[in-house]
């Protein structure tokens, strides 16, 4: 057996590359990672946890101002948006230093390496950091080098300091007027966040309608809420054109792909379009390993077309989430470890959510998808008006969406409302043991919770398994002698 530098090399230390390299390590494989700029990847440093860290400072802004209609005064609020920053940044610092530094890796066993690796072979990289280069070989490689901004041409973009994920939590001033280019969750999640800590808020959506791979009517209450708070919306539009004004402004010309535009001002703009995948620099073609500009594909055991080399996360052509990069990652590690497919990843039970207020949670397939694959099933919705804790909370603009087959089998389900993600989990988890909505029915759950509209609506499927002529064959054997009530053998909601 050739003697390799590395057992196991894995290229990106973000979510998957930590999650990878730390398995690998724990049975006992050399294992290196290597990492270009700092350990945490986007996750860490400029996607999830700043941004869920401004998000809940500005809920609390947001839960201060709503206090008044509940009967609490107070003085003028202020917002310090210098020290706001400041602690999205010390936030982050900190999951960092308890999750993610060299030091923690290095304690598990896996050896951090710095610098830009470039395959050289099958079965070797080149190292480069700060001039300096050397040859690593290795027996298996995973390559989880994640994804960087999509940046779309518009004549005039390059003239202004235009912001995306990568430097929107680097501001220290705040912005009097935002632009947001993209209408997905990273999109609207800045945009209820900056509107919240009192800037003026402009979302440009390129489709006609939010969170396009999400249930219709969740997007809506998103939207709804987002357009309560003052942000505005333009929808099917976008950018043709930027003119610099002055240091800290500048024009926009936005519009239809055709049609009358209309010029505004604005002092920041963030661009929010999508990600692109980080192969530019890793010379896949040397390791014969196929890519296109979606990604490295794999297969179920996140193998690439070369055995011996996988791939995990942002960089491969499935979902773009760190939890699905997780979960790629430990299937690649694994089966890189024992050299055999004893894992897949999963691809069928993929949850999802987006943390504006109300959030917005989807798993399974939506009600589009499946009339297009001409799917026989039921779809029950259920209010949030109708979960008492949501209610006593002043919560009640929300549904549950639930798609069932006449089995029982859960399709899909969708939720909008307070706690929305919390509350889709249930679902994924029956979804992928294969549990039924009569499960969920028959499961206790604590009062009040708001994770009780999963099982209020899961009730309903129940609810709609009564006929009339039922009742009233058992009213004849029983000798009952009470009126059918009107909802039996309708869709109202019990």
């Amino acid at each position: 057996m050739p003697k390799y530098d590395y057992d196991i090399l894995v290229i990106g230390g973000g979510a998957a590359g930590l999650t990878s390299s730390g398995i690998c390590a724990s049975f006992g494989a050399r294992t290196a990672l290597v990492e270009k700029k700092r350990l945490g990847g986007d996750c860490t440093w400029t996607g999830c946890v700043p941004s869920k860290s401004l998000l809940h400072i500005a809920a609390e802004v947001a839960s201060v101002k709503a206090g008044q209609a509940a009967g609490i005064t107070f003085s003028d609020l202020q917002v310090d948006f210098k020290t706001v920053m400041e602690t999205v940044r010390s936030t982050r610092q900190k999951v960092y230093e308890d999750a993610d530094s060299p030091e923690l890796m290095q304690a598990k066993g896996v050896t951090v390496l710095e610098g830009t690796a470039s395959f050289f072979g099958p079965h070797a990289i080149t190292l480069e950091h700060e001039g300096n280069k050397q040859t690593l070989t290795f027996r298996s490689a995973i390559i989880a080098s994640g994804a960087t901004s999509l940046i779309i041409p518009i004549p005039g973009l390059d003239t202004i300091p235009y912001l995306t994920n990568d430097s929107l939590f680097e501001l220290e001033k705040q912005p009097k007027h935002l632009v947001i280019l993209g209408s997905g969750p990273i999109g609207l999640e800045m945009a209820q966040a900056f509107r919240r800590l009192g800037s003026q808020v402009t979302v440009i959506a390129l489709d006609e309608r939010l969170l396009i791979r999400d249930e219709p009517s969740c997007a809506e209450f998103v939207k709804d809420q987002l357009e309560r708070e003052g942000i505005v919306f333009r929808s099917g539009e976008t950018i043709h054109k930027i003119t610099r004004k002055s240091e800290s402004s500048f024009e926009l010309d936005v519009g239809p792909l055709q049609g009358s535009q209309t010029t505004f001002s604005a002092d920041a703009l963030l661009v929010a379009v999508g990600r692109k995948v980080a192969t530019a620099q890793l010379g896949l073609k040397n390791a014969g390993v196929h890519f296109d500009k979606t990604g490295i594909p794999v297969d179920k055991h996140c193998r690439t077309n070369v055995k011996h080399i996988f791939a995990a996360g942002d960089i491969t052509t499935f979902l773009k989430f760190t939890h699905v990069a997780e979960n790629m990652a430990k299937t690649a590690a694994i089966n890189a470890v024992f050299r055999l497919s004893l894992f897949s990843h999963e691809r069928r039970v993929v949850p999802w959510v987006t943390f504006t207020e109300p959030e917005c949670a989807h798993v399974g397939e939506t009600a589009s998808e499946l009339e297009s694959r001409g799917v026989r099933f039921d779809t029950i919705e259920f209010p949030y008006s109708k979960i008492d804790r949501a209610v006593t909370e002043r919560k009640e603009a929300g549904v549950v969406i639930v798609h069932v087959a006449k089995s029982g089998r859960i399709l899909g389900a969708h939720a909008a409302g307070a706690q929305a993600g919390e509350l889709i989990n249930e679902y994924a988890l029956a979804m992928k043991n294969g549990l039924k909505l009569s499960k969920i029915s028959d499961t206790i759950h604590a009062y009040p919770t708001m994770l009780l509209g999963a099982r209020r609506a899961a009730d309903q499927f129940y609810v709609r398994l009564q006929k009339r002529w039922m009742i009233r064959l058992f009213k004849t054997i029983l000798g009952f002698r009470g009126e059918i009530p009107a909802y039996i053998g309708s869709k109202e909601i019990q």
